[in-house]
């Protein structure tokens, strides 16, 4: 992930609060280059939903643009940076990296994790 993804993912995620912040992650090569706002159409703090149409379209700009999608983030505003019940039920993207951005903290944690199934399993992340 570039540091410029990390900054802005980071700053989404405080600008949301109380609510979850979410969105999509696009690159090359694995890496996480370009951060997609997306709108939490839920506006909770405790869960987080994206528009479909939403989801279609900015799908379509990462294809243009000759990127993949390589991301999911999302963020609890008051709890550790591990998968839900429900973040692991609807996590529907088995290519991406599923990250969560923790506020519950002065200082933002992030968990990064790769889900089959029912079952999240942690992976490392990189900033470049």
């Amino acid at each position: 992930m570039t540091r410029s993804v990390w900054d802005e993912m980071i700053r989404h995620c405080q600008e949301e609060k109380p609510y979850e912040a979410c969105g999509l992650l696009s690159g090359r090569n694995g890496s996480a280059q370009t951060i997609w706002r997306m709108e939490n159409i839920l506006k909770r703090p405790d869960a987080f939903a994206m528009n479909t149409r939403q989801i279609q379209k900015v799908l379509q700009k990462i294809a243009f643009r000759g990127e993949k999608l390589v991301g999911i983030y999302h963020s609890h505003p008051t709890a550790p940076p591990v998968p839900s019940i429900e973040d692991i039920a609807y996590a529907n993207y088995p290519e991406a990296a599923y990250l969560i951005v923790s506020l519950a903290s002065p200082k933002p944690a992030l968990g990064c994790y790769r889900i089959w199934g029912a079952t999240a399993f942690s992976c490392p992340l990189q900033l470049e």
